[in-house]
């Protein structure tokens, strides 16, 4: 059985869960685990139920509500880029420019946050 699409656009359509929620899947990837408190090597994913017209930067300060020593670090200089504290990769994608954290997620989208990356 195929998923309806819409005729206008052509895609399935975004499935909602209560009260209009999204879900997402973070993946914390390297050291940036102990900003949330998860000493073990294995993989961090943490999924996040958010509103429709959340934005990527809006998930970084929900996470960084959740998890303070992530907030600490992503946020407490305000000269310092969130790209110099982490990468962030949106479904397979390197975000580069600070405009993209403006992205809104949509349900099932996949964020991994990884060290910044430094180099010459």
């Amino acid at each position: 059985m195929t998923t309806p699409k819409d005729p206008a656009s052509g895609t399935a359509p975004r499935r909602f869960h209560k009260s209009g929620t999204i879900k997402v899947n973070i993946e914390v990837m390297s050291w940036l685990k102990d900003d949330f408190g998860h000493q073990s090597w294995g993989k961090l994913i943490v999924e996040e139920t958010v509103s429709p017209g959340t934005s990527i930067m809006d998930l970084a300060h929900l996470l960084a509500d959740k998890y303070p020593e992530f907030g600490r670090k992503a946020f407490t200089d305000p000269k310092q880029s969130f790209f110099d504290y982490c990468a962030v990769i949106l479904n397979g994608r390197f975000l580069s420019a600070q405009a993209e954290l403006n992205t809104e997620l949509k349900e099932g989208d996949n964020i991994k946050l990884s060290p910044g990356f430094y180099g010459g």
